[in-house]
């Protein structure tokens, strides 16, 4: 028998790729649908972030003219840029609070002392966190410095400006950065070991027993698979502080127990990806799907609050989101179990529905793995 011809092959390749109809789909709709996406996100992140600028004026100023609401006035009136009036004893609080990304202290004396050509210092907290915040309100009061000056005649304003972070003062970027990395990891591979174990077990001549009980049967595999989720966590934990040297600025144990709770969601996540689902090409895909969703809309990249209301709805349904804003509170700021509360409440609540959603899946299999034996 002769070989097959290169053309034939190639017409047959042709052939069953407008037969099949997925070649077709995704050469069409594809492109679309990953050009919207991406083109949202790009769009978002070229968006300049509105800042929150406390401003403290102890400027006693002198005579009619007062040099501290000069600038202050500027800075309303620059775009992205929302000013508070707080009081010195405010600052703490509501950088915790996060009612505002930075604040700035002008000193008693600073009218009087550019009149007399001294050189005033303002001191500017940044809350640390968001790098892009932190030079933006760097760039406003650079601005709004420099116009002042202009306006007086004093080009270049003799003033120095004290800078420092509430938060991660010290840190490198690399300190800043990796929690995000170390919850996607923990994530991503938890959901791996779910969703593998039930394709796994799905494929084999106990899985019918096993699904006479979904309630049983989930409770098994989160149970059980959480072991596995947990090293896991304490693996990439392991890695960030004893190879990479990062700072863990709150208590190690919130940190253990939040990356845990990241597992324990990533199992969750695979578990239900194989259980509401028949077949592994389908398994596969809403796997996919799903971390697709965490890695676009999670805030790893772009903060949550900049993104539309309905994406914003989208994200607060997703165990990253919540994930990544508790790794931050105890890894960056500090924070204790008690403040990151509310994200380890969500995390738990998607984890249940994460679950019940298996069981359900298992149940409709079950029931479907019926009919077919009897027909």
């Amino acid at each position: 028998m002769e070989n097959e011809g290169i053309g034939r092959m190639i017409g047959n390749v042709i052939k069953n790729g407008f037969k099949r109809k997925m070649p077709v789909g995704m050469a069409i709709f594809g492109p679309i649908i990953i050009m919207i996406v991406l083109g949202y996100m790009v769009t978002i992140a070229g968006t300049s972030d509105t800042v929150n600028i406390g401003v403290v004026n102890q400027d006693q100023g002198l005579g009619n003219v007062n040099a501290a609401s000069s600038i202050i006035e500027d800075l309303k009136e620059q775009d992205n840029v929302n000013v508070i009036y707080i009081s010195q004893n405010e600052i703490n609080n509501d950088f915790k609070d996060r009612s505002i990304d930075a604040a700035v202290v002008f000193p008693e004396n600073f009218t009087r002392d550019l009149a007399m050509k001294k050189s005033p210092e303002v001191s500017l907290q940044a809350e640390g966190t968001d790098q892009i915040k932190s030079a933006l309100v760097n760039r406003a009061l650079l601005n709004s410095t420099m116009t002042m000056a202009a306006k007086s005649g004093n080009t270049p304003m003799p003033l120095k400006i004290s800078s420092e972070s509430f938060y991660g003062e010290g840190l490198s970027f690399t300190n800043l950065f990796i929690y995000h990395i170390m919850a996607l990891v923990t994530l991503l591979i938890s959901a791996i070991i779910g969703l593998f174990t039930v394709l796994r077990d799905k494929n084999s001549s106990r899985f019918s027993k096993i699904i006479l009980s979904p309630v049983k049967a989930v409770a098994a595999y989160i149970i059980g698979l959480s072991i596995f989720a947990f090293i896991a966590a304490l693996m990439v934990l392991s890695y960030a502080i004893y190879v990479m040297d990062i700072t863990i600025v709150g208590n190690m144990g919130s940190t253990v127990l939040v990356m845990l709770l990241i597992a324990l969601a990533g199992v969750s996540l695979g578990i239900l990806a194989a259980a509401a689902t028949r077949t592994e090409k389908q398994a596969l895909g809403l796997f996919g799907l799903i971390i697709i969703l965490q890695v676009l809309f999670g805030g790893l990249f772009i903060p949550v609050a900049r993104l539309d209301y309905y994406i914003q709805l989208l994200s607060y349904s997703l165990p990253l989101t919540y994930g990544l804003d508790a790794m931050q509170s105890v890894v960056i700021r500090g924070f204790g179990l008690g403040d990151v509360g509310t994200d380890m409440i969500a995390i738990s609540a998607i984890i249940i529905i994460a679950l019940v959603l298996s069981m359900v899946g298992l149940k409709v299999g079950q029931n479907y793995r019926t009919i077919k034996e009897e027909e």
